[in-house]
């Protein structure tokens, strides 16, 4: 199934009538990849997602968002001299500065983020009471809140590579990014993963720019490729399964 094909249908060109067609198009490919099967729940959640991917690009990647890279987990737990900014952020107990180095985060929760910029997508109380319940678990809480269906990638087809909005998952939880909804074509230069050709995602983590790096390192929220993040972990023995999956941007309001 094409692009080309999906616009020829019936189904395109009734929904095109009310609803822009970006929106369309990504929701007909969720229906066809089995995520929705009605067209009406499909339009909401493609609105929803590519909302989240448009801010995420605005306020994190244009505007750029520098921070401190921790792992999953609370800070306090693996020894970094600073406050857990993803909770200060979403309980509003204290300024966290996305863009002066001071902030520290996680990939997933750089992906939080942009929802919660988008304002119409998360309850902030709802992301506390999720952390508070269980600390030490909660990226993998998160993840089991807000994962549907999941797809195993393949760059080929259309219905099995990310649409905009999408959360992609690397090796289950090695690393999280969203999907930006488009794809770049070339050769990539030798040893540049950063510059890889290939889907494109929003990602916050100092791979694949830097080859050595630890808790704490600042990094910038940037746009790479599913193929460049893949050929660095490659790289570092880190070889895994990428998945995909519409986020479940509900389960947080």
């Amino acid at each position: 199934m094409t692009k080309a094909e999906i616009q020829k249908t019936d189904e395109y060109k009734e929904l095109c009538r009310s609803n822009g067609q970006d929106h369309v198009l990504t929701a007909c490919i969720l229906v066809l990849r089995g995520d929705f099967a009605e067209f009406s729940d499909a339009i909401t959640q493609a609105k929803l997602q590519m909302g989240v991917a448009h801010t995420a690009e605005r306020e994190l990647v244009d505007s750029p968002a520098r921070m401190q890279w921790v792992p999953s987990g609370p800070v306090r737990e693996i020894g970094i001299a600073t406050n857990n900014s993803f909770v200060n952020l979403i309980s509003g107990e204290r300024d966290v500065n996305l863009r002066d180095g001071s902030a520290a985060m996680n990939c997933w929760e750089a992906v939080i983020v942009a929802a919660i910029l988008n304002r119409d997508i998360v309850n902030s109380d709802t992301l506390k009471c999720v952390y508070e319940k269980n600390p030490s678990g909660f990226t993998s809480t998160l993840v089991q809140s807000l994962k549907m269906r999941a797809h195993t990638y393949n760059r080929g087809g259309l219905l099995s590579r990310p649409v905009m909005g999408d959360v992609v998952m690397f090796s289950n939880l090695n690393h999280v990014v969203l999907a930006n909804g488009k794809h770049t074509a070339g050769p990539t230069p030798p040893d540049r993963p950063d510059r890889a050709a290939g889907t494109q995602v929003i990602s916050f983590w100092p791979a694949p720019k830097e080859s050595h790096f630890g808790p704490g390192s600042v990094a910038t929220v940037d746009v790479f490729t599913v193929e460049g993040l893949c050929m660095w972990m490659e790289d570092k023995g880190m070889p895994g399964e990428v998945t995909f999956g519409c986020p479940n941007w509900g389960a947080l309001k």
